[in-house]
């Protein structure tokens, strides 16, 4: 064994087109060897991106997240909700009644706009401020909402800055709230195909404890049962049930890729292909 090994710029770009981490953990006897086996290898999986990207846009394909969203949302659907459509500003008046401030972690990741408005870091202000307002036409409320959200900050093969958030709430629902949230959660991961998971608690900053949904180390979704403290910020008084899916991450999981990045809105990758195939 040697300790010639991939450079660290030669790692990255191996990673960045698709190469299997195991392949790029190797050892060579000379540097002209693991040259040539970068070459190799950057060779062949440049080929790889190139027949995905032909095979994309030849045959008139739907993007993974959109084919995630609208099995999604046709669930969705079928149980009786209906789909809203809110802003992607929000005013800081509505951060501050999630329970967010200054002292907290999501504070620092929230992308303002200006001192009074920001981009959204999650759907629930808004669904909450929906709810609110349809609450007094009829109940129980059985709304949902697919949309972008934005963090700084957020690093890793499972976080974006630009993310897609796929909310379901019932507010005032029939019958024992956790079998309804239950029902919700199954109805969803079957959908989709993964209907393999575990659900762990979890602590949250803003609603105290979650209920995450976890397909195998991956956590795709977060769940909550209301009432929570926060309600009244909002004028809510019933219960609720609620859970929110990460799109991009069961995107990931569907189509078997190692990051996000490969499935996201992006200038450099396109349904899981590199772009910058030159």
């Amino acid at each position: 064994m040697t300790d010639i090994k991939f450079t660290v710029g030669q790692r990255q770009r191996l990673l960045e087109i698709g190469a299997d981490p195991q392949l790029i953990d190797k050892d060579f006897e000379t540097d002209a060897e693991r040259n040539d086996d970068f070459d190799r290898l950057v060779k062949n999986l440049t080929r790889q991106n190139v027949v995905g990207l032909r095979d994309y846009l030849g045959s008139g394909k739907k993007h993974l997240t959109r084919i995630v969203e609208d099995k999604l949302r046709g669930a969705s659907l079928d149980l009786g909700f209906s789909e809203v459509t809110t802003p992607t500003m929000i005013p800081r008046i509505s951060i501050e009644r999630m329970g967010i401030s200054e002292k907290t972690a999501l504070w620092r990741q929230i992308i303002w706009v200006d001192g009074k408005r920001c981009l959204r870091p999650m759907l629930a202000p808004n669904l909450y401020a929906v709810m609110d307002r349809l609450s007094v036409l009829e109940k129980p409320v059985k709304i949902f909402e697919v949309a972008p959200c934005f963090r700084k900050d957020t690093k890793g093969p499972l976080h974006l800055e630009e993310f897609t958030m796929f909310n379901i709430v019932e507010l005032a629902p029939k019958g024992d709230p956790k079998l309804k949230l239950k029902e919700i959660t199954n109805s969803m991961m079957e959908a989709i195909g993964l209907e393999s998971f575990k659900v762990n608690i979890k602590e949250s900053e803003v609603y105290g404890e979650t209920l995450d949904v976890k397909v195998g180390e991956i956590e795709v979704a977060s769940a909550a049962i209301g009432p929570k403290p926060i309600d009244a910020n909002w004028g809510i008084n019933d219960p609720w049930v609620g859970i929110g899916f990460g799109v991009e991450r069961l995107a990931l999981i569907v189509g078997r890729y190692r990051s996000v990045a490969n499935i996201s809105r992006s200038l450099t990758y396109l349904n899981g292909s590199r772009m910058d195939v030159k």
